[in-house]
């Protein structure tokens, strides 16, 4: 059961029309169940996660700050986020849900194509405490009453914040990642005779009159009875002690790093707090999130915002490199600006959503829709799309695969080529051989800037550089030609 697609209407940054997200899902290929949100600062990428969180818990928050406000700084009157799941839904109901609810999930559950299940729940502003679910059969969102706990079971969501402190998930609080993982495993571990044990000797040494513990409490018994009694009347008083439930025990707990001198996690420093809090999540995806009897996996999602803060290049890379491996078979969302995430060759099985602000409007474009190249999407390529930010590694790209298509390998046919593309030679270059300056002659913008990333050497031409704004612009020029020609790949 994984997540298809987002709705979201009016929601902070995204506006009164429909924004809408069509995700990718696990196939068993490493990358396939990824989806990465980049995009400038304030163009809605971490809102996608706070959507979903909105959905799923509602919200405290004052909903001014909801709503998505106009460029006259009104606000729209109710925002509206809509969630559909697909996947192996009958089983997954079936399996983890309360018996007395699956009926009822029966009636939302629809088949659209394929004969693949589909749920989808709704969540708006104007009925904050009303989770709703799509009823196929009228075509409409309703209350259907009672199975709001139940979605949430199915529906675990697990957000590690760029400003979370990351020392705080890997606390042993009751809703820490660290805290719930330990919990599952102990609830287990509290039927076997290991721990009935200990329940037997705990009750022997605080409840048995016979104890030793328990004769010196006796003592305060005894003093608290004969001062009631005096006061109250005629009573008796006694402590009863419960054994405590065994997640109680790690409460009081803490993570020990030894790297050359133990300390506590809370003393080391923010990379590498995060990367326990991290290491954890995945671990909770692995060891909780499925049924060993059933050979069935609960539902279970990981959000990720900005995983690479406080973490060192290397770092950054075997990070992601994880966040492939886990999203095989489990879906995981992830806000970036790392191009470590941007450069490796499972892009092309990743869902890259490219997040712009436009008119005071959030706007959300998939990257894999318009590829410049064979192998795309390439680093450089995202990020001119993402970012309008043009690169060395983009430029060689389109200058050397124009080459490869034209047929003109060497750089006289190629310009005569560019010439034909309707680009004018208004560059001049001068050559450099053996030391010996030759005559300038002229080339285009495009010829330019690829003999200034490829020649560095060249003294003379250090003295008349490429702007960043021609760079830009041979891009552009270059972008043109490929797709004047059909060069490029439209998927």
């Amino acid at each position: 059961m994984h997540l298809n697609s987002l709705k979201i209407k009016n929601f902070k940054g995204f506006s009164e029309e429909h924004n809408y997200l069509s995700f990718n899902t696990p196939t068993g290929e490493k990358g396939s169940g990824l989806n990465i949100f980049i995009g400038e600062n304030n163009s809605g990428k971490s809102t996608v996660l706070e959507a979903i969180d909105f959905i799923r818990n509602s919200t405290k928050k004052d909903l001014n700050i909801i709503h998505h406000k106009s460029s006259t700084g009104e606000s729209a009157q109710e925002a509206v986020i809509e969630l559909e799941f697909i996947g192996e839904i009958f089983n997954v109901i079936e399996t983890f849900a309360q018996s007395n609810k699956v009926e009822s999930f029966r009636e939302v559950t629809y088949q659209c194509q394929e004969g693949k299940d589909y749920f989808k729940i709704s969540r708006s502003t104007s009925e904050i405490k009303v989770l709703k679910t799509w009823n196929q059969s009228n075509n409409s969102f309703t209350n259907t009453g009672g199975l709001d706990a139940t979605i949430k079971k199915l529906f675990e969501t697990n957000f590690i914040w760029a400003d979370t402190n990351p020392n705080d998930e890997a606390a042993f609080g009751a809703s820490t990642l660290c805290g719930t993982l330990l919990k599952e495993i102990a609830a287990e571990h509290a039927k076997t005779d290991e721990f009935l044990a200990f329940e037997e000797r705990f009750n022997q040494i605080f409840n048995s009159q016979t104890s030793e513990l328990r004769q010196k409490i006796s003592v305060i018994e005894q003093k608290l009875n004969s001062i009631f009694t005096s006061q109250f009347g005629e009573a008796s008083l006694n402590f009863q002690f419960d054994t405590p439930k065994i997640e109680s025990f790690f409460k009081g707990s803490s993570i020990l790093i030894d790297d050359g001198v133990q300390v506590k996690m809370d003393e080391k420093g923010s990379g590498m707090q995060r990367s326990v809090a991290l290491a954890l999540l995945q671990i909770y995806a692995e060891e909780i999130a499925f049924d060993q009897e059933k050979q069935l996996s609960r539902p279970f999602y990981l959000f990720i915002d900005e995983p690479e803060i406080c973490l060192h290049p290397t770092g950054q890379m075997k990070l992601f490199d994880a966040l492939l491996e886990i999203s095989k078979h489990r879906q995981v969302f992830v806000t970036t600006h790392s191009p470590y995430f941007l450069n490796s060759r499972y892009l092309d099985k990743v869902g890259i959503f490219i997040f712009k602000k436009e008119n005071h409007k959030n706007v959300i474009s998939k990257a894999n829709m318009d590829y410049f190249f064979p192998w795309s999407p390439t680093w450089g390529e995202i990020n001119y799309k993402a970012y309008n930010l043009p690169t060395l590694d983009l430029h060689n790209e389109l200058y050397g695969y124009l080459q490869e298509k034209s047929g003109k390998s060497n750089e006289r046919e190629f310009e005569t080529w560019l010439e034909s593309q309707s680009c004018s030679k208004h560059k001049s270059w001068i050559k450099e051989r053996n030391g010996t300056v030759l005559p300038s002659y002229s080339v285009t913008l495009m010829t330019f800037v690829r003999n200034h990333i490829h020649h560095p050497e060249n003294i003379t031409m250090q003295s008349f550089p490429y702007t960043l704004e021609e760079l830009h612009q041979s891009i552009d020029e270059m972008i043109r030609v490929l797709k004047f020609n059909n060069y490029h790949i439209i998927i």
